[in-house]
């Protein structure tokens, strides 16, 4: 059995140069376990006002908002989220997210592959 607790994470800080507030505190918990090999996952997290900037990964991603609130952009369609929410992502398709609370917003995400890249899109 592998088990992670999302408190104890190390989460590693991400900005956008020269594109305030695009920052956000994120890891993948379960990379590199070898027993995992057709599933990636990643823990994110965003103050009010901060944006994950706009990318595509190589993989069909679900986010599932664990806590806040938020704006979350997927291709062309923006749709407001908030705690409980799901997001689904078709692999490619550029999105992001932003944080329209007031509170930490807070999301884990799954990934249809254990070795996940993303690519930031123009103007992320």
């Amino acid at each position: 059995m592998i088990t992670a607790q999302l408190n104890d994470l190390e989460l590693e800080e991400g900005w956008l140069e020269n594109k305030p507030p695009k920052g956000w505190r994120a890891t993948t918990p379960l990379s590199g376990v070898p027993e995992i090999t057709s599933l990636g996952a990643v823990y994110f997290e965003l103050e009010p006002g901060e944006t994950l900037v706009t990318h595509c990964d190589r993989e069909d991603e679900i986010v599932v908002l664990l806590s806040g609130s938020g704006e979350a952009k997927v291709g062309d369609e923006t749709r407001n989220v908030d705690t409980h929410g799901i997001v689904f992502i078709p692999a490619m398709l550029p999105h992001g997210i932003s944080n329209t609370g007031s509170e930490t917003l807070r999301a884990f995400g799954v990934f249809a592959g254990p070795d996940f890249e993303g690519e930031i899109v123009e103007g992320g």
